[in-house]
């Protein structure tokens, strides 16, 4: 019996003595994160009004769609300093006031913004068209998609078709969006009124078309 007691004591010195050498030093991480994000695109469109001012009702034809003149605005987009392929939307916060066939023949309905409506009387719609498109004193050709995951093409007239269409602007007629840091241009805008028949012209109709531009890179 004393043996046995004694080999027992000797396990336990032993163990105790193992777990006074063990390493008891211990360790962390370290990391190192962040994210250098590009410039913001901005776009400018000058006033970003477009006004027709006060028209006649006596000047609406009660039978036809009503023309008016074209207008066109200043436009700058500027996404920084680094070069850079972009993509514009044109989304209508009055798609839901367009008159069918009202821009007449060539233009497709994806192209036709609304003015507005007065007690569910639809007051009529309008076209947008990029022009005079140019980058560090070159020009630029129109280009537009008509998602963001299709082909780009080739789009001589200039034509914006509203979201989820996408627009951008190349240095030939390959279609292949130019990298570019900043971008001018002119908007182009014609609206159409309604047919007078169509419209209460005992009151103020007024124009109350909104398109949000918004520009991306890609």
């Amino acid at each position: 019996m004393k043996k046995i007691s004694g080999l027992v004591m000797g396990v336990v010195c032993l163990a105790a003595s193992v777990v006074a050498h063990a390493d008891t030093s211990g360790s962390g991480n370290l990391r190192v994160i962040g994210t250098i994000k590009p410039a913001p695109c901005t776009v400018s469109i000058s006033s970003g009004v477009i006004d027709y001012g006060q028209i006649s009702a006596a000047s609406i034809s009660p039978n036809a769609f009503n023309p008016l003149q074209e207008k066109t605005l200043p436009l700058s987009v500027n996404c920084g300093t680094a070069a850079t392929q972009m993509a514009l939307s044109v989304s209508d916060t009055q798609a839901a006031s367009t008159v069918a066939g009202i821009l007449g023949t060539g233009f497709a309905e994806s192209q036709n913004f609304g003015l507005g409506a007065v007690d569910g009387r639809r007051t009529g719609g309008y076209s947008v068209r990029l022009s005079n498109l140019s980058s560090g004193g070159a020009s630029l050709l129109p280009l537009k998609r008509t998602s963001s995951v299709a082909a780009w093409m080739y789009s001589a007239d200039g034509r914006v078709d509203k979201f989820p269409y996408q627009h951008s602007w190349s240095r030939t007629t390959s279609p292949v969006p130019a990298l570019v840091n900043v971008v001018s241009g002119t908007i182009n805008v014609k609206a159409v009124i309604n047919r007078g028949s169509a419209l209460d012209l005992s009151k103020d109709v007024p124009l109350n078309g909104l398109a949000t531009l918004v520009v991306t890179r890609i």
